[in-house]
Order: structure tokens, then C-alpha cells, then sequence
């Protein structure tokens, strides 16, 4: 496959990416669909730094266009101003890596952290109290029965907002999965790019 159709064929499967990643980071700001808890500021960190917006969202479909322009009128082997197109893909695709790898970074913090949600917990003075904070944080992060994600019913500890422990894994293990994918085919573009700014098309 030449250059030019491979950096089509790379832009073309990142924008769906793209765009599935900008909703799920969008989707983690109102759980369940309500916005009371992110005006309450209810929502945990990871999830207000919304990685999958500008990470794995924005910075990618900059990146899938300069590649689709790059590929557009692919015909002459050593066209100049096509050459000059597929370097602006790689100084993309490095950019768009740095985003996608930012989200994976952000999406695994947020999942092994936890949902920021309201429970109830005992002060050393043995009052009981409901609190919103991280229930899961303090927890062994190991693969054991400990780990909130391996028991399910750990996930009742949080009481709102509700079902936000599964809603979470679900949507951070979506921004996991996308970030790696587009990680996978930016490197891919950036080899492309790289042989396309040297043997053109052949």
C-alpha cells in the first residue's frame, strides 16, 4: 500500500475514535445523566480533566485531517508540496500520541482511583457519617478480592450518585480502549509519514 493510501485509510479510522472518545469524557461529567453533580463540583478529577475532549478527541481529528490531506491527490511520486503535506501528518501524529497517551494516563488513574461518590464511613470517634470522597482509594490496588473492580459488591458502597461505580469503569475503560487504538495507529501514521517524506508514492 503506497503512503497516500495508507495515511487515508489511518485518518479515516481515527475520527470514529475520536469522536467515541469525546463521548465518553463528555458522558463522565453528567452520570446517569444528570447535572447536578457536576454542578456540585461531585465529580471526580480525573473525569474534570476530560482527556477524552482534547486528548484523544480534539488533538486526533487535527491529526486524521492533516493525514486525510496529506493522502488527497496522491498521483505524482515526488510531488514537493505532497511531501510537505505528509510531514505536517507526522508533526501531527507525534502531537496526537502525546494526546491519546495523556487519556490512557488520566483514564487508568481514574479507573484504579475510583468514582468520587457519597458513602458512609465511621470517624475514629465510631460516628457514623456520609461522605463524598473516595471509597476505593485506600485499597489494595493488586488483582485481589480487595480490588473494588474484581468485587462487585463493593460497588453498593457508593449511594450517589447512583450506579456510578459501574458507570465509570464502563466509560474510563472505553477512553483505556479508544487511546490505544489511536495510540497504535498514530505510530503507524508516523512510520507512513516518515517513508512518504522520502520515497514519495513509490
Amino acid at each position: 500500500m503506497c503512503p497516500g493510501h495508507c495515511a487515508h485509510c489511518v485518518g479515516t479510522a481515527l475520527i470514529p475514535l475520536a469522536l467515541i472518545a469525546m463521548c465518553a469524557s463528555a458522558l463522565l461529567l453528567f452520570p446517569n445523566g444528570q447535572t447536578e453533580y457536576l454542578i456540585d463540583a461531585k465529580i471526580s478529577k480525573e473525569a474534570l480533566f476530560v482527556p477524552g475532549f482534547w486528548g484523544s478527541g480534539m488533538l486526533v481529528i487535527l491529526a486524521a485531517s492533516s493525514m486525510q490531506a496529506a493522502a488527497a491527490n496522491w498521483s505524482y511520486c515526488f510531488s514537493q508540496n505532497l511531501r510537505i503535506k505528509m510531514l505536517i501528518s507526522v508533526i501531527w501524529s507525534i502531537l496526537a500520541i502525546f494526546g491519546s497517551s495523556a487519556c490512557f494516563g488520566a483514564s487508568v488513574v481514574g479507573l484504579m482511583k475510583g468514582p468520587l461518590c457519597l458513602f458512609n464511613t465511621t470517624l475514629s470517634n465510631k460516628t457514623q457519617v456520609q461522605l463524598w470522597d473516595y471509597p476505593f482509594v485506600n485499597r489494595n490496588m493488586g488483582a485481589s478480592s480487595e480490588n473494588y473492580l474484581y468485587n462487585p459488591s463493593l460497588w453498593t458502597l457508593c449511594e450517589k450518585p447512583q450506579n456510578i461505580v459501574l458507570w465509570n469503569i464502563f466509560l474510563f475503560s472505553t477512553l483505556i480502549l479508544v487511546s490505544s487504538l489511536e495510540v497504535l495507529l498514530c505510530v503507524i501514521q508516523l512510520i507512513n509519514g516518515l517513508l512518504g517524506c522520502i520515497v514519495g508514492q513509490c
